[in-house]
């Protein structure tokens, strides 16, 4: 999986502040200052004495970090003199420095202050203190301490009870995220991320498809509603949970112009532990000698090829050969202002992430506006647009990392003229396996691009109809078009056919629009400045339709430049 390390740039009006952080990414890493320990211990609740279940534990200036069980323990593995970080809704966070402790115990003041915020619940907000379920908010300066390239990946040890997995190793990958954990059997990850994850919920409209078709920096706040109360408000769509997002707005005062701006680079964790040439061989001589049913034979002797391999010295790490640096940078140009009557904001930003396998990338455009004005003090309108375009190339999948491993490392990657040596496993019963190296040397023979074009519109009106009552109409208008177009030729990576006629290309191209239409009727009201009443009337309606079509064909017979595409940034290498 691929770790990042960031450069980060930001101006504001005539200020400057450069931050400049520089992450040298190791495997492992062994100092004589900074040994890992396992710390654990119980977390208190002040008033009480009670333990407190679910109380967030991270480890100050990473991503890492746990949670408290049902009895309130925790543990931790960290280095000696790290600082944890103990934060629970409620409660006041609490930084305590390791110290070479392996036993740390907690007692957690409350938060009074906290508990007044306003918290999104779903068609309403209601203050922290008065809500019943379980709650978890997130702030945009929390979200933004990791530049990534998604929400999903900023959550990473900032909620407690959420677990997110990063699976998949190509450019743009969302990962997983479970907030009730998985319910159902599927026979795949994306049949299982559509019924078991959560519920998208942007400015108060559901918010179907890719969460890359959110630009992370266009994120005000964040609130998930994790317990089984989700459902009571948004049906079976939020059985897996619900991710309350809300965008950024204007702002009732002087006009302000930003430019935010990082840059990074990614590389792998570790490589995988593999044999090197001589450990191969003698790996396949003790396969003969312990072979109990034909002693001193076996069906994976080394090949001719193989045997003069190890006799030159040859020893070939395939991962070394193909995994390089990749390039991920961000820019965002916004302006935001108003007066006390309309506010308004507008921002653009782009992104591109380069990745650790040659040739895949990610590349996202993104155009943001609102507006909010009042008529006068009972009429209110509203209008929020959030545009991507997105460009994607993945030759060879997630599937690379596994192959490199497969391929025998008694192969010289060239032949004596310099040219790759295509069948470096020749001889043996992967004789038709291609170098992986083509990924590189035919790049124009191994295509998966899609584009992705994603306008999400909402809009509202609202009337004060009496003291604490109100009336407020929502509209959402969503749309959506994916186009793709892949080709794999022959003598390649991903085809290992040696006759044009079983090249294959393939054109997709899929649209979904939708409407969503929500008339809601508020009224609170406090009587006796401590007693308050609230009520939620709504009827919605929702309406999705979606159609695709699918184009594949055998025996490609022209050549690459008449497969239809697009263009796409190079790179450097």
């Amino acid at each position: 999986m691929p770790m990042y390390s960031i450069l980060t740039t930001t101006h504001r009006n005539r200020w400057c502040n450069i931050s400049l952080m520089v992450f040298f990414l190791l495997g492992f890493c062994f100092t004589a200052n900074a040994q890992n320990v396992n710390v654990e211990g119980r977390v208190y609740a002040e008033d009480s004495g009670e333990t407190l279940p679910g109380v967030n534990i991270t480890i100050k200036g990473t991503t890492s970090g746990t949670i408290t069980d049902a009895d309130g323990y925790y543990s931790i593995s960290t280095s000696a003199d790290a600082t944890l970080v103990f934060s629970f809704l409620g409660y006041k966070t609490q930084e305590i420095a390791g110290s070479n402790r392996r036993t740390i115990d907690v007692t957690l003041a409350i938060d009074a202050t906290s508990l007044d915020e306003v918290v999104v619940i779903g068609y309403g907000t209601q203050r922290r203190r008065d809500v019943t379920g379980s709650v978890t908010s997130v702030s945009e300066s929390e979200l933004k301490e990791v530049p990534a390239p998604n929400l999903i990946t900023q959550l990473k040890g900032r909620a407690a009870g959420v677990s997110i997995v990063s699976n998949g190793s190509t450019p743009g990958s969302s990962g997983q995220i479970r907030i009730r954990g998985n319910r159902t059997i599927t026979n795949s990850q994306g049949a299982s991320d559509g019924l078991d994850g959560p519920l998208l919920v942007v400015d108060g409209i559901p918010f179907p498809g890719s969460i890359n078709d959110l630009n992370p920096e266009d994120i005000a706040s964040l609130d998930i509603l994790k317990d089984a109360s989700a459902t009571a408000i948004y049906g079976s769509r939020g059985a897996g949970g619900v991710l309350l997002i809300t965008t950024k707005r204007g702002r009732s005062d002087r006009t302000v112009i930003s430019y935010d701006s990082y840059v990074g680079f990614s590389n792998i964790l570790d490589k995988y532990d593999v044999y090197n040439g001589q450990e191969y061989a003698q790996l396949k001589a003790d396969a003969a000698k312990y072979n109990r049913s034909t002693p001193g034979t076996t069906s994976y002797a080394l090949t001719q090829a193989e045997q003069e391999a190890l006799d030159a010295g040859v020893s070939t790490d395939w991962q070394d050969l193909i995994y390089e640096t990749g390039v991920m940078t961000n820019h965002q140009l916004s302006v935001s202002g108003g007066n006390e009557s309309t506010q308004y904001g507008l921002g653009g930003g782009y992104f591109l992430e380069g990745g650790i396998v040659p040739n895949q990338k990610f590349e996202r455009f993104s155009l943001r506006s609102t507006i909010d004005h009042r008529i006068n003090k009972t009429f209110k309108i509203g209008l929020n647009s959030l545009n991507t375009l997105s460009y994607s190339n993945t030759p060879g999948g997630g599937g690379v990392p596994s192959g490199l491993v497969r391929l025998t490392p008694l192969a010289s990657p060239y032949d004596a003229n310099g040219d790759v040596n295509l069948f470096p496993a020749i001889g043996s019963i992967d004789a038709v396996a291609v170098s992986p190296l083509t990924l590189i040397t035919k790049e124009d023979a191994i295509l998966a691009q899609n584009r992705r074009l994603r306008t999400f519109n909402s809009l509202y009106g609202e009337v004060r109809l009496a003291e604490g009552l109100r009336y407020r109409f929502n509209a959402g208008l969503d749309y959506r078009q994916d186009n793709g177009s892949g080709y794999n030729g022959i003598l390649t990576y991903v085809n290992t056919a040696q006759v044009q006629s079983s090249s294959n290309a393939s054109i997709s191209n899929a649209e979904a629009w939708s409407y969503n239409l929500q008339n809601l009727l508020y009224y609170d009201k406090t009587f006796g400045a401590k007693h308050k009443i609230g009520f939620i009337g709504l009827f919605e309606v929702t309406k999705i339709t979606s159609k695709a079509v699918d184009l594949q064909s055998q025996a490609y017979l022209l050549t690459i430049s008449r497969i239809p595409t697009f263009p796409l940034p190079q790179v450097s290498r």
